[in-house]
């Protein structure tokens, strides 16, 4: 009986693991935020209920393992080795705690979110040679006085089909690496994604202030992942253009000269993505927006602060009240550098108490409106109010 349940047990538990790998990787494509990015809340939902499946069939089956161990000839333990144990409870803890958005980045130098994909990296590599090696081996006729297995070409057989799938897994594993951790720009700005380093012709550049370089931050501290819903734009100073309009006193428009005239003040921000990772100690400097509304002026009408991204597709809005939080800027420079275009420069949103989908990339105008608006995520399924958990004010 306790054969039957564990078999019923591993299958279900393989199943569940097959569905996790997929969400998570689709998840983690570019496609969810293009031309299905409609679905990728529900997919996301998805994928944490198949994880805490996952992590009740592993304890359940763990259990039952354990007791076939003791009460069984039949030994079930080393079909679960004890490295896909250790796998899968990495794969369990590093996503419980990307739920909560517990980030480990201080404790071990690597964020959750990477440490999960590495169990992930594993936990697939596993499974394919798993799959592999059970689909193909054979076991060889047992020499009935002995216990032992006979050597024949059958047993060579199933000795060369579990390198070549031991190879497969490796090769897999490797291309799934190179993949997942192909979208992190570097750590030193100067040498950011090169295919967007040069990308913003921006005249004249804009000059650091003191605490700006060197960054009173110290230098950032984690990898920045480059994600967009539309090709990645590059700007020119001699057609960018900003513009703040709407329920305001005096509207402004102006070019890339005048917005650098305008006052700037310098902080040290963290950056929290929604998807997992996060960046530390990021030393900003920008346009205060709650000056820049000052400025122009908000009338008793506005309530609402909409944002515009240079790319024509995104946007995304605050509540007034929300537009004024002291940390609330448009940035155009990072640890003392311009912002590339990658990360949403020349000019970008930060609100670092919400995730960054609120800071909208290549912000190129505002517009003070009376009745709400949801952006492009918001309509997705995303909060509309994306506090960071703990951030709230």
């Amino acid at each position: 009986m306790m054969n039957g349940l564990t078999g019923k047990l591993h299958t279900y538990h393989a199943v569940i693991a097959l569905l996790l790998a997929v969400t998570g990787l689709v998840l983690h494509s570019q496609l969810l935020r293009e031309e299905l990015a409609f679905w990728r809340a529900y997919l996301s939902n998805l994928h944490f209920v198949l994880g805490l499946l996952f992590t009740f069939t592993l304890g359940t089956y763990v259990r039952a393992a354990a007791t076939a161990w003791k009460n069984s000839s039949n030994m079930l333990l080393p079909r679960i080795t004890v490295g896909w144990l250790v796998i899968a409870g990495a794969l369990s803890l590093t996503g419980i705690l990307l739920f909560f958005t517990v980030d480990l980045y201080n404790l071990t130098g690597l964020g959750t979110l990477t440490l999960h994909r590495w169990a992930a990296v594993f936990g697939i590599s596993a499974g394919l040679y798993h799959i592999a090696t059970g689909l193909y081996s054979q076991h060889s006729p047992a020499d009935e006085s002995t216990g032992t297995t006979s050597q024949s070409p059958q047993t060579d057989r199933r000795s060369f089909i579990r390198w070549s799938a031991a190879v497969g897994a490796l090769l897999g594993g490797g291309g799934l690496t190179k993949w997942l951790f192909g979208l992190s720009a570097n750590t030193d700005l100067s040498k950011t994604n090169k295919k967007y380093k040069d990308c913003n012709k921006m005249e004249p550049q804009p000059s650091p202030s003191l605490g700006s370089l060197p960054p009173a931050g110290g230098g950032y501290k984690g990898n920045f992942e480059v994600f967009t819903v539309t090709p990645i734009p590059c700007a020119n100073s001699e057609t960018w253009h900003f513009t703040l309009s709407g329920l305001v006193d005096k509207p402004i428009s102006t070019n890339w000269k005048g917005f650098l005239d305008l006052p700037r003040v310098v902080q040290i921000s963290n950056f929290h993505c929604i998807t997992g990772w996060s960046v530390y100690n990021v030393t900003y400097e920008g346009i205060s927006l709650g000056q820049l509304l000052d400025i122009a002026g908000v009338q008793a009408a506005a309530k609402y602060v909409k944002f515009y991204s240079g790319d024509g597709v995104y946007t995304s809005a605050l509540s007034l009240d929300q537009a004024k939080l002291a940390d609330v800027m448009i940035a155009v420079l990072m640890d003392g550098q311009p912002i590339p275009s990658d990360l949403g420069g020349p000019a970008r949103l930060l609100v670092p108490q919400m995730y960054a989908y609120k800071g909208v990339k290549w912000l190129n105008a505002i517009e003070l409106i009376s009745e709400p608006h949801i952006g492009f995520w918001e309509s997705r399924g995303y909060e509309n109010d994306a506090w960071v958990r703990g951030l709230k004010k």
